[in-house]
């Protein structure tokens, strides 16, 4: 026996992993990342790269003479200041890229920032929170050097994608600058592209820093609520001289004279964005390495009815994960509707004073008084208000699947529970937090409303069509996550999102047939803020809704549990 044991060839030793190898997920925690993030990575860059394109494209087509831009800067300079808080400064306007950087610019980062924020707040919180990082952690490697790594992946998977967003800028700039001072070079592109780049890492850092203390869930509200909130800081302190001062705490307001597609570059705010990244993500690696893995602070905060614990079946444990997702995106969607529905009467009484525009109004909405509360909502609120909250959709379901991701379904399912029930319970929790996010921000916009002496009931009644919106993508995202599998679920949702808002903005002004407007959802809505509503939208949103599910439930029930 003795013989036969030292005469059985041992174990072949495993060779070094090939770089490449690493690069791609294999053997580092670098490349791990990178691969985990591929998607979203794929989603930002690619969908606002070609949306920065197609934008281009809908302005050179319809506003193609000198004449029609000088026209885009008399409009521009009729718009009152409370209605252009949230568009930037309008400089070179008249331009090509003055135009971009004015109109859709200064919305992008919101997009991108979004995306580090969910990264950041759990590529270290949410693994440690599953289990899977005391693997890693029990290998010969420092805590130091993971959390290093990780943070280092993200990074450079926004500067993928925000090198996919210079080229598209560059191709924008070459293909379709077509009139006097159009030209935006390689300068342009760049300043625009870090510039985004450094204010979704300003984000995510925040996220980054708290996480390791606060959890996943605070970390993240704490950040978005920073990120929002200096945005909109940003955008009205020209309106409202006394939001100046908070405007200027945040990246935003350093960066404000940043504009480089309109020509204007300011370099040094960047230079004092990049500083505070790097602070941050340092202590962020510092609080990890200092804490034990999985061990977080909780913010004092009242405890949950027992209804709402999730000891009741998969739907109320659910709606227990999502809640404090839900609550975030509500409270931020409801403030930001009280802050817009609040400058109704300036909106109205600057209105008075801007007879142009009040001729281009009556031209795009004849027939509808505009010039109220619920018509300034209708203007300023819902196209912002519906990005938003498909981008919650998205958050929402990504919640949902990530018992399946991590494993966690293949214990519950071992209970005597029906796969079906499971995905339909999981998709009224959804639905439940979804109903959480438009109670909340009917809300905001029936105090905002009331500050300003506005009909009430209308502009309630039509927030409503967010939360019908965020239904349809919720089916969506179920549909896809029961069919295909639950890493797809949120980059999908996510990615039909923004695909739907650029359908939604340039087909129109390309002069496309209408049945590539009609792909987009939300141009079936009508004009809800105002009272007039299409019923094509709110039948579309509830046949999504439903469908999705039993798609989604009818492909779970015929698939593998993902592994």
């Amino acid at each position: 026996m003795a013989t036969e044991i030292q005469n059985r060839a041992s174990a072949p030793a495993f060779g070094p992993i090939p770089l490449s190898k690493r690069l791609t997920g294999y053997g580092s925690v670098f490349g791990k990342t990178i691969r985990d993030s591929r998607r979203a990575t794929i989603a930002v860059g690619v969908g606002l790269g070609l949306a920065l394109i197609g934008v281009s494209a809908a302005i050179v087509s319809q506003f193609a003479t000198p004449a029609s831009r000088q026209e885009i800067g008399s409009v521009v300079a009729a718009v009152p200041p409370i209605l252009a808080g949230l568009a930037g400064k309008p400089v070179n306007v008249e331009t090509l890229g003055g135009y971009l950087q004015y109109k859709y610019g200064t919305f992008f980062p919101l997009v991108v920032s979004l995306w580090s924020i969910l990264a950041l707040s759990g590529t270290l919180a949410a693994e440690a929170r599953r289990g899977s990082l005391e693997f890693v952690a029990a290998n010969p490697m420092t805590k130091r050097r993971i959390a290093l790594e990780k943070l280092l992946g993200h990074v450079t998977s926004v500067v993928i994608a925000m090198a996919v967003i210079f080229v598209s800028i560059v191709v924008a700039g070459g293909a379709f600058a077509k009139l006097p001072g159009d030209a935006f070079g390689v300068d342009a592109a760049a300043g625009y592209a870090i510039w985004l780049g450094l204010l979704a890492l300003a984000a995510g850092s925040v996220a980054f820093a708290l996480a390791p203390v606060l959890g996943r869930g605070s970390a993240a509200g704490i950040a978005g609520a920073i990120t929002f909130g200096g945005f909109l800081l940003n955008g009205y302190q020209a309106a409202i001289p006394s939001l100046a001062p908070l405007a200027n705490l945040t990246w935003f307001g350093w960066t404000s004279d940043h504009l480089p597609l309109a020509g204007q570059f300011d370099w040094a705010p960047l230079a004092l964005v990049a500083i505070v990244v790097i602070i941050l993500c340092a202590a962020g690696i510092e609080a990890f390495v200092r804490r034990d893995i999985g061990a977080t602070s909780t913010i004092p905060w009242p405890g949950l009815p027992k209804a709402l614990v999730g000891i009741h079946g998969p739907m109320g444990r659910t709606v227990r994960e999502i809640l404090p997702t839900a609550l975030a995106w509500g409270i931020g969607l409801g403030l930001f509707g009280l802050l817009i529905a609040g400058s109704g009467r300036s909106f109205v009484e600057q209105l008075g004073s801007a007879p142009d525009f009040q001729r281009l109004l009556a031209n795009i909405f004849p027939g509808i008084d505009i010039g109220t509360v619920g018509g300034f909502l209708q203007l300023l609120f819902v196209e912002f208000g519906l990005v938003l909250v498909g981008l919650a959709a998205a958050t929402l379901v990504g919640g949902w699947a990530s018992d399946e991701s991590s494993g966690r379904l293949e214990f519950l399912l071992a209970t005597p529970r029906d796969r079906v029930r499971w995905l339909i319970s999981g998709a009224l929790g959804i639905g439940s937090g979804i109903v959480v996010i438009a109670v909340l921000c009917a809300i905001g916009i029936a105090i905002g409303t009331a500050s300003s002496g506005g009909e009430l009931v209308t502009p309630v009644i039509g927030s409503l069509v967010l939360g019908l919106y965020a239904l349809a993508f919720a089916g969506i995202g179920v549909a896809i996550g029961g069919l295909v599998g639950p890493r797809a679920a949120a980059p999908a949702v996510a990615i039909l999102t923004i695909l739907t808002w650029l359908i939604d903005i340039i087909s129109p002004a390309l002069g496309l047939p209408d049945a590539v407007h009609d792909l987009a959802l939300s141009s079936h809505f009508g004009l809800p803020m105002v009272g007039v509503w299409d019923g094509t939208g709110v039948a579309a949103s509830l046949m999504l809704a439903v469908v999705g599910v039993l798609v989604g439930a009818w492909g779970f029930a015929r698939r593998d549990l993902d592994g």
